[in-house]
């Protein structure tokens, strides 16, 4: 249990959902309070971490000494992927009590398809293959992150069950006085690995040096 106050957790503040798949909808967990003080309680208002989760209870509920009340986080795991932890904060009288929800997500087909657009064969997928810089100085550097998604393949680390593998890469870019004025395009290169074999990938930076 854990003690706020006058206010009683009634078993965890904090609830791990385990593995959940976002094809499934969304969850919902309930807490019960107890106002394990003497005087009574009004629940007043409650906010969330993210928009995705939502807090649920009977707004201007007044919970006299020794009874209890429930509070609701349900998350709806749309367009999410990996692990998460979803804040609720419940302000009663002059206090504060924060829940969570912790987990993994599996994400959807649907939502790995539009979160790694660019398809480099049935394996390889990449969250971007073109970037634009804007205008840069000589002797600026800028970088940006490609992502790359290796299906097929056991994670990292994560859920066995998810079939994918993650892989986070660089990229930047520094132009120096011998560089052309005006827009250019520029091409990096990086590498990755899939089934042993090395594959390249070409990025394409798009930038007004001044």
């Amino acid at each position: 249990m854990l003690l706020v106050d006058s206010l009683v957790v009634m078993g965890l503040a904090t609830v791990s959902l385990g593995t959940i798949h976002e094809a499934d909808g969304p969850v919902q967990h309930d807490f019960w309070l107890r106002n394990s003080g003497t005087e009574a309680v009004v629940l007043s208002q409650g906010y969330t971490s993210c928009g995705c989760t939502t807090i649920h209870f009977e707004k201007g509920a007044r919970v006299a000494a020794g009874d209890s009340a429930c509070v609701s986080l349900r998350f709806n795991p749309r367009g999410k992927g990996g692990e998460f932890e979803e804040v609720g904060t419940l302000l009663w009288n002059d206090g504060t009590l924060r829940l969570a929800l912790t987990g993994t997500c599996i994400t959807s087909e649907e939502t790995l398809l539009r979160q790694f657009p660019v398809r480099i064969n049935d394996s390889l997928r990449l969250s971007a293959d073109h970037f634009d810089l804007g205008r840069m100085l000589p002797g600026e550097t800028k970088e940006r992150t490609v992502v790359v998604l290796h299906r097929g393949e056991p994670p990292s680390e994560g859920p066995e069950d998810s079939g994918y593998r993650r892989e986070v890469l660089s990229v930047s870019f520094t132009p120096d006085d011998s560089t052309p004025k005006g827009l250019q395009r520029i091409v990096r290169q990086l590498v990755t690995s899939q089934q042993g074999r090395e594959v390249r990938l070409n990025i394409a930076l798009d930038v007004i040096v001044l």
